[in-house]
């Protein structure tokens, strides 16, 4: 009998957990469309910024002075704030550059992680998070955050296999005219040009780097928001869509500060190109530490565009995660 109500309850865990991959596969279909086509502006602005140097220093100490393609395209940072900058020299059109291919691609990119996520949550990778209350607070809080890290990796190297690719040529048709690298007018030629001249590993470079920092952008965030539930939950505050977003806000800003440098470093890994752009990084590392040096701005350049990026991620994040618990809801009380 003990045996037969285990089948049962087995079964109905499977259910919903089926349902539940179900519901978030439409939810995050509908969230990423909206916050690409609201968001995708600030996507450009944030990558032509975090590959930008100012202009009056190319030739301090970075190994640029060569490039004189690139050298004619930078923005000078004297000129005021760089998103007025980059729309005075590109025009609004430059904003949505590449918007076509990544809204085609990245959406069900954003879906796979999300689906993904939740797979791997419900195969019980995090049973520490599902055990909730340990006598040693300190410790499960500790045990918890490498917990959702670990799932978090894990959820990206398999969306990633996906989305690497996709966000290599994104990035590429956004940057191409600020780095004034060769322009292509569409995603096609580009993927050709990356296969003919370098193969299939061209578009995955920069793999490890992205795993890394979203892996710990998203741990991160998924551990502040079940904290931030908890303590909701402790202090009697209502769980209104609004509440839930400002929470949302605040765990990817907070996540966000923390992986500013690996995402800096992702970015130019997947953009860069030997003897055409005034960064060229042989790993992560690499990258940290010469950004560390660039323009002799020390550890504020391992921050650079953090404003912009923390605009896009905090409200990419949350607008995804509060959209996706609405439909949820929404289905739920149909």
């Amino acid at each position: 009998m003990a045996k037969k109500q285990q089948d049962v309850n087995e079964k109905n865990e499977l259910d919903n957990n089926n349902t539940n991959i179900i519901q978030t596969l439409y939810g995050s279909i509908v969230a990423s469309t909206i916050t690409r086509i609201v968001l995708y502006p600030f996507d450009t602005i944030k990558v032509n910024k975090q590959v930008s140097i100012n202009k009056n220093n190319l030739n301090s100490g970075c190994n640029i002075s060569h490039h004189s393609s690139c050298s004619k395209k930078l923005l000078s940072t004297k000129q005021g704030p760089f998103l007025f900058s980059f729309i005075s020299q590109f025009g609004f059109k430059g904003l949505y550059t590449g918007f076509i291919f990544s809204s085609l691609t990245t959406i069900p990119a954003t879906s796979f992680y999300f689906c993904c996520y939740e797979y791997l949550k419900s195969l019980k990778f995090n049973k520490k998070i599902n055990e909730e209350k340990k006598n040693n607070w300190e410790n499960s809080r500790i045990s918890n955050f490498l917990s959702y890290c670990f799932l978090a990796i894990c959820s990206e190297a398999i969306s990633c296999t996906i989305f690497v690719p996709i966000d290599t040529i994104k990035e590429r048709l956004q940057a191409q005219k600020y780095l004034g690298l060769k322009e292509y007018t569409n995603s096609y030629h580009l993927i050709k040009h990356f296969i003919h001249k370098e193969g299939i590993p061209r578009l995955y470079r920069g793999y490890t780097s992205t795993c890394l920092t979203y892996g710990l952008f998203c741990g991160s965030f998924f551990f502040l928001q079940n904290t931030g539930n908890d303590l909701m939950q402790t202090l009697k505050i209502e769980t209104s869509n609004f509440n839930k977003f400002s929470l949302n806000l605040v765990s990817s800003f907070i996540s966000g500060i923390i992986t500013s440098p690996l995402e800096i470093v992702r970015i130019r890994l997947q953009l860069q190109e030997k003897d055409k752009t005034f960064f060229y990084y042989k790993n992560s590392f690499d990258g940290i530490k010469s950004l560390w040096r660039e323009e002799q701005g020390g550890f504020f350049n391992l921050f650079k565009g953090n404003l912009y990026r923390c605009f896009l991620v905090c409200l990419s994040m949350s607008m995804n995660v509060t959209l996706i618990d609405m439909y949820k809801n929404f289905v739920s009380n149909k």
